[in-house]
């Protein structure tokens, strides 16, 4: 931290400065030199602080609005008015209590259905899985009747072509062989000239080629013709078999597509009791009666006995006496030292010496133009009186008359301070006067409350230094970018270069009320 002087310490508190007078009322001399003064310095704090007007809001109000888990209800009573005092958890506000019984009761009997409409949805899935079951089961024994089919078709061609081999061949190989006598004994008699031989071996020829092809075209014995009708019966049941097996096959698809369905409709009977499961729980923990959610008092009441609201309905609003805030115009020449969360205090213009502490809490993004004028809102947040009283009496607890606290203590200690000024600021502290960091009257009265709307004079804290060098502003001078002051020494004065810190002639005063 620098000091606003750093030039030898023990000269400036023994000596003085000179400080000129001029523009104070004071003629100069006829050689135009103005008085002088010599002011010796001294060690103490400095504030830069920017201060405007404003009013006190409260800051915490809450609208308490009617929370149904219907669409519509009934206000049976209202048990505040506006301007009441309440304490946290009391019953402002009742609904109509049949009423809220009666719907919690359909809510109770929509979960009872739904927890039945699950159950039939289970008993739906296991039936479909079971015929599902015995449909594949049909499949597997028609797959086994179709194999049997084609194994019985198969055995029924081999008996077949058994019996042909076995009876038909061996009778039209003897047939051929009488058809080559035949014709071997007509080319005898040919050749020989035999007529009447000719005839008879002719004769015989067309006898035995009529057997031939009699057997040719079909000719066939009783077994071979059972063995056909039994390959026939055979293919006739290998047919029945596959068609009976692509019909299952159908069947079972559909089964498939019943159980698929069946498990979808388990799922959202599910759900279903599920959402109306939770749609019960969130009306139990819902309450027909508005109760206060901390200690306060009644600002607005919306709402009569026998009203007809709707969810949201906002019925009373209730704000904490104990909170308040104010807005003020800071100008743009101010606003940027003007930091979130930075110290300020609020004096009570209605209760002489009532100085609160206080926090910024918003900064406007925006400015506000009026007449030229560039201004930003920024509000800030009154610490409660109760909070400051309750600080007054921690910090004063425990200690016995004319002994000091450890942190004043520490500070003599340090040389921030002298024995007298830390016995000083005891006594201030003990009659309730705690400079910027808030002031309480000892002999305000115990009922006494902030009000919303008091005037109040907001100061917001912008720089500080403290257990530093004090010199006026008007006994520095400045050349060339240096400052100076004049150092009486002896019968003589001696200028000297100082450092400054901060300087009072950086504050600017904004005293415009927001709009």
């Amino acid at each position: 931290m620098k000091r606003i002087l750093t030039i030898m310490l023990t000269a400036f508190i023994l000596a003085g400065i000179t400080v000129p007078l001029t523009g104070c009322g004071s003629e100069p001399d006829e050689a135009g030199t103005a008085e002088t003064q010599v002011v010796t310095v001294e060690r103490g704090d400095i504030t830069i602080d920017i201060t405007a007007a404003g009013n006190l809001a409260l800051s915490r109000t809450e609208d308490l609005a009617i929370d149904l888990f219907y669409q519509e209800g009934t206000i049976e009573e209202v048990m505040v008015e506006e301007g009441d005092t309440v304490a946290e958890g009391q019953a402002l506000v009742r609904l109509d209590t049949e009423e809220w019984e009666d719907e919690l009761s359909a809510l109770e009997d929509q979960v009872t259905a739904k927890e039945r409409d699950l159950l039939q949805a289970e008993i739906n899935l296991q039936t479909a899985e079971q015929n599902l079951k015995n449909a594949q089961d049909n499949q597997a024994t028609r797959e086994l009747a179709l194999l049997n089919a084609q194994i019985n078709s198969d055995q029924a061609d081999y008996n077949l072509s058994v019996a042909e081999e076995t009876h038909v061949w061996p009778d039209l190989e003897i047939a051929e062989a009488e058809v080559d006598k035949a014709e071997a004994f007509l080319d005898y008699a040919l050749e020989g000239g035999w007529g009447s031989v000719i005839t008879r071996a002719q004769a015989e020829l067309e006898a035995a080629e009529q057997v031939y092809d009699a057997l040719v075209q079909g000719y066939d014995t009783e077994e071979v013709a059972i063995k056909k009708k039994q390959v026939e019966a055979a293919e006739l049941s290998l047919a029945q078999a596959e068609e009976d097996l692509n019909e299952v096959a159908k069947d079972v698809a559909v089964k498939e597509l019943q159980q698929t369905l069946n498990q979808g409709k388990l799922e959202d009977a599910g759900k279903a009791l599920t959402d109306a499961q939770e749609e019960l729980g969130k009306a139990k923990e819902k309450s027909p009666l508005i109760e206060a959610p901390f200690d306060g008092f009644i600002t607005t009441v919306n709402v009569e006995g026998g009203d007809e609201v709707l969810t949201g309905t906002v019925a009373v609003q209730l704000a904490d006496p104990n909170k308040f805030e104010a807005d003020i115009m800071v100008s743009e020449m101010d606003i940027l030292q003007v930091k979130l969360g930075g110290e300020a205090w609020v004096q009570v213009d209605a209760m002489t010496g009532l100085t609160l502490p206080a926090e910024v809490i918003h900064i406007s993004p925006t400015s506000t133009i009026q007449s030229g004028v560039v201004n930003y809102e920024v509000k800030v947040e009154v610490k409660s009186l109760e909070a400051v009283m309750q600080e007054r009496q921690a910090a004063v607890k425990d200690i016995s008359p004319g002994e000091l606290p450890e942190r004043l203590k520490q500070a003599i200690e340090s040389g921030q301070m002298t024995q007298e000024q830390a016995e000083e600021k005891m006594a201030q502290m003990q009659q309730g006067q705690g400079g910027q960091q808030g002031q309480v009257p000892a002999a305000i009265s115990e009922d006494f409350q902030l009000r919303e709307g008091l005037t109040v004079t907001v100061t917001i804290l912008v720089n500080e230094r403290t257990d530093v060098l004090l010199v006026p502003n008007s006994a520095i001078t400045s050349q060339g970018g240096q400052t100076y002051v004049q150092v009486v020494k002896g019968d003589t004065t001696e200028e000297r270069a100082i450092e400054t810190g901060i300087s009072r002639l950086a504050v600017h005063r904004s005293n415009q009320r927001p709009q």
